[in-house]
């Protein structure tokens, strides 16, 4: 009983444990709030890099593709068909896009041009749930557009101002001739364009403004296909923008229907992709597996297959590898709280050497000793995680609230979504993190209290009470 006596005594008394209470618990809470920033933008990026990827990938060696993507679909269906949910061809090639920005000006920008069935691709991943339409003046949010090229009959483009414009006086001499020449101006295919390849961010009033609005002409150029490529070029219309939140695609994606893109390149019924969606629970490696084998069985090195995670496996990859070094580094400032108690104990263990020669005189033994000062670093150890785990939990519950009163005292962003691409800060807190953590600084604060209680147990009844 008198351990447990000694050790309460010496935490309320001994202020100088204050000091390695405080090390323990910064080190405990920022390891918990960083793991969970790491873990929530982690947990962000793959969820919409799987959206955007589908759950596997199959891909012709050659860019120009393969002209039979039924015959494909079919052989994918007949391997593991009781497996997948749903199949998208698409056909992605690179190239320019010229965007008008008035006075006879173009804005050029390299994108990634992807044909689509947008009805089908919406059922292989999330691409339904990024599509937006533009705000308009008084909206928050943008809305929702549905996955069609379908190009409304009120987009009227004036194509040396770059505006859109709607009919709303039928004497205006200028729709009058819109109307005349509908063809030249407005063409008849629409356009999905990456939302940061029509819009500029304004960091002084933080809004976005819209260099290619709806109902916009956008040229693009792109090679045909053949042994010797062409340049191509068509006109689409824009009528609705992919807002992923990865720049990665949004600042370099335009989608449009893939009959007219075959047709512009002289491919009609070629695709170099199809998307696969399986169905819950299935086991997408053994899944790629099969199909691999099945295409191997009847189109020899001709197919690439890959779930969406061996898709992006240096960028998950680096992510994880980052959060890793994050945790040593941040594990150190624990350590350094571990040799502050071994620092502190050492002190007490000399400063209370009579004392101690006392409570050896009068019976206790040498594991009573030890158990002092083994129990003293234990009880500092869980003060520190407790206050420490709560501090930290907290201080990732209302981090956004945070982040905006530091951004009003600072008069800056302190987590700008225009880089960033999410509406706050993504957080995720793992049980089993916060408690490996927790677990640790107790082992830390436990062992450096070992060597002085160690010290303090062999000490001799005489010797120590003989000590000056």
């Amino acid at each position: 009983m008198y351990k447990y006596l000694l050790c309460w005594r010496y935490l309320r008394t001994r202020y100088i444990a204050l000091a390695s209470i405080i090390s323990v618990m910064l080190g405990v809470a920022t390891m918990i709030v960083v793991n969970s920033v790491m873990a929530g933008f982690s947990t962000m990026m793959q969820e919409r890099l799987h959206g955007t990827l589908s759950d596997i990938i199959i891909e012709s060696f050659s860019l120009n593709g393969f002209d039979n993507p039924d015959e494909v679909m079919a052989a994918i269906q007949e391997a593991v068909g009781d497996r997948v949910d749903a199949m998208a061809p698409s056909l992605q090639l690179f190239g320019y896009a010229m965007i008008p920005v008035g006075g006879g000006e173009h804005l050029t920008r390299e994108v990634q041009i992807i044909g689509v069935r947008p009805e089908d691709r919406a059922k292989v991943g999330d691409f339904a749930q990024y599509l937006v339409h533009q705000s308009r003046p008084g909206q928050d949010e943008l809305p929702r557009a549905e996955p069609t090229f379908h190009v409304p009959d009120e987009y009227r483009l004036n194509t040396y101002a770059g505006q859109v414009y709607q009919q709303t006086d039928p004497d205006d001499p200028f729709i009058g001739l819109l109307e005349q020449d509908m063809e030249s101006l407005v063409p008849a295919d629409g356009m999905i364009l990456g939302y940061a390849i029509g819009t500029v961010h304004r960091p002084e009033t933080g809004e976005d403004m819209f260099i290619a609005p709806q109902g916009s002409k956008v040229i693009l150029h792109f090679p045909s296909a053949g042994r010797t490529p062409e340049a191509k070029t068509g006109e689409f219309t824009v009528v609705s923008y992919f807002k992923s939140g990865m720049s990665e695609y949004d600042s370099m994606q335009v989608y449009v229907p893939i009959d007219r893109i075959q047709f512009l390149r002289g491919q009609d019924g070629f695709v170099n992709q199809i998307q696969v969606k399986a169905k819950p629970g299935t086991d997408l490696d053994t899944l790629a597996r099969d199909i691999r084998l099945a295409m191997e069985g009847k189109w020899p090195t001709r197919f690439l297959v890959s779930t969406w995670e061996q898709k992006q496996g240096p960028l998950l990859a680096a992510v994880q590898v980052e959060q890793n070094i994050l945790n040593i580094l941040l594990f150190f400032i624990i350590a350094v709280a571990g040799f502050g108690i071994l620092g502190i104990f050492s002190m007490i263990v000399v400063e209370k050497t009579r004392d101690i020669g006392i409570l050896k005189a009068l019976g206790a033994s040498d594991s009573g000793v030890r158990g002092i000062f083994l129990g003293y670093g234990l009880t500092l150890g869980m003060v520190g995680s407790l206050v420490g785990m709560t501090g930290g939990l907290l201080f990732v519950k209302y981090i956004n609230e945070i982040e905006k009163g530091l951004s009003t005292i600072t008069g800056r962003k302190v987590f700008d979504d225009s880089i960033y691409y999410f509406p706050e800060i993504p957080t995720l807190v793992e049980p089993l993190t916060v408690a490996w953590i927790v677990v640790g600084a107790l082992v830390i604060a436990v062992a450096a209290s070992v060597w002085p209680a160690q010290r303090a147990s062999r000490m001799h009844p005489v010797k120590a009470l003989r000590y000056e």
